[in-house]
């Protein structure tokens, strides 16, 4: 066969080719034995007796298949050495190709069924193991919300912790019956009933009903750490049911002297604390709540929140009451009394405006932080109101996570300690605080599982 056949031909050489025995196919045609097609067809049949014939015990035949073992003499020195085929286009027609494919599919069909089978277990495994494997977080944020964790493990950090305490102050507390406080602020309300009773009959303390009707509560506490700048976790922030925001702790910063006038004011003046309008993408759009103090309240109440967004006033001095009911009755601004001047005009809508519980201050002192309690006055130390709004979500949500927490190392003065400015940590040194404290507190409610990091701490 040195030339091409016809089409016509080929067909009918290949129907033969399978209907017809080997002998005949010699007999008919001497020279068959060349076409390579004729000797893969006879190659196939031969390793088929082979493995027929291992299987009763008898050795294979070689390589070389001489045509007159089994079936007849087709002369004296004539052996065919089965050449390799390793092309299609050596086959003498259309119809053989069907014919191998079912033979090779009917000999590897246990292997092309075991490896098909391997192949939809890793399909499954990968896509039952995606969210936990690749993003953490999203898993434990859309699909789970333990209800009753956060109160199990809480109970074993927090002493006598329990839910029964109001997150805001309200009115019937104090309009009829003085609620007896222990301590004066920030860990009670002793001694400031008065002017606190004209600020709640104007703001409201009730928690949206948007919140209320939830089952679980997944939260996130965004703090303002350098962590979170180019974090791009804006997108994953705002999936959460609540989140909850703070201004940066007060207390005052060490003297900057002004650069045109020589001048060195006693207080730094920050402006914009904690804002969300242009770093969304680090740190998100949502705001459920918005922890404040007269001293931190230089933000647009509007631009920086959304419209239901919850304005809670943390109070250290009972001249925070008197600024705020002066704020929202428009009534004269006062002016001493504060580490830092306070906004004269801050346009916020009473209905959001809400007077955070003392209790969480007094909690987040005395079983967070160790510190004593029995003189309040003499203890400097005041926790940030980073931790205290830790505190409040573990009292109230069932599921909290936390982003832009902790301090640059100690020994690296020029890195910065907030996402949007460039004020370094030696900002800190004239500051109530003690971070280190607070970060030992805050690792020990990730040891215990109590709350997660979104960002590293």
């Amino acid at each position: 066969m040195a030339g091409k056949q016809p089409r016509e031909e080929q067909q009918q050489s290949s129907s033969w080719l399978f209907q017809s025995s080997w002998k005949d196919q010699l007999r008919a045609r001497p020279g068959i034995h060349q076409d390579p097609a004729w000797l893969l067809c006879f190659k196939l049949e031969k390793m088929e007796r082979g493995e027929q014939r291992t299987a009763a015990g008898i050795p294979p035949s070689s390589r070389l298949l001489r045509l007159d073992r089994e079936d007849g003499p087709m002369g004296e020195s004539k052996a065919l050495e089965v050449p390799k085929v390793t092309s299609h286009n050596e086959s003498s027609g259309p119809g053989l190709i069907p014919f191998l494919l079912i033979k090779m599919i009917n000999k590897s069909r246990g292997k092309i069924l075991g490896v098909l089978a391997l192949f939809l277990v890793m399909v499954w495994y990968s896509i039952y193991r995606e969210d936990s494997f690749y993003f953490p977080v999203q898993e434990n944020n859309k699909t789970t919300c333990p209800l009753g964790e956060v109160e199990k493990k809480a109970a074993q950090l927090i002493g006598n912790y329990t839910r029964d305490h109001p997150l805001f102050l309200q009115l019937k507390d104090y309009f009829w019956v003085k609620t007896p406080s222990l301590y004066e602020l920030p860990y009670g309300t002793k001694g400031s009933e008065d002017i606190l009773l004209r600020l709640l009959s104007i703001t409201h303390y009730s928690l949206p009903e948007s919140i209320q009707s939830l089952k679980c509560r997944r939260c996130a506490v965004v703090g303002n750490g350098h962590r979170l700048r180019n974090s791009s976790m804006g997108d994953t922030i705002d999936t959460y049911d609540v989140v909850i925001r703070y201004s940066p702790e007060p207390g005052p910063l060490l003297p900057q002297r002004h650069p045109q006038l020589g001048l060195t004011p006693a207080m730094s003046q920050r402006l914009n604390n904690a804002p969300v309008h242009g770093y969304e993408q680090d740190v998100g759009s949502k705001t459920t709540m918005r922890l404040f103090y007269p001293e931190s309240a230089h933000f647009d109440p509007r631009a920086e929140n959304n419209p239901d967004t919850l304005l809670v006033l943390v109070p250290f001095k009972p001249m925070d009451f008197q600024w705020m009911e002066a704020i929202l009755n428009d009534k004269k601004r006062v002016r001493k009394g504060f580490w830092k001047q306070p906004p004269l005009i801050w346009d916020a809508n009473p209905e959001q405006v809400r007077v955070l519980n003392p209790y969480y201050m007094e909690v987040t002192a005395a079983k967070l932080l160790n510190l004593p309690m029995k003189q309040p006055r003499k203890v400097k130390q005041k926790p940030t109101t980073g931790l205290l709004a830790i505190t409040l979500a573990l009292h109230f949500c069932d599921l909290v996570h936390i982003a832009g927490f902790g301090y640059p190392d100690s020994a690296n003065k020029k890195q910065t300690i907030h996402y949007y400015e460039q004020i370094t940590l030696k900002s800190m040194a004239a500051s109530e605080h003690n971070v280190s404290h607070e970060a030992v507190a805050i690792k020990r409610m990730l040891e215990l599982g109590l709350v997660r990091n979104l960002t590293y701490f």
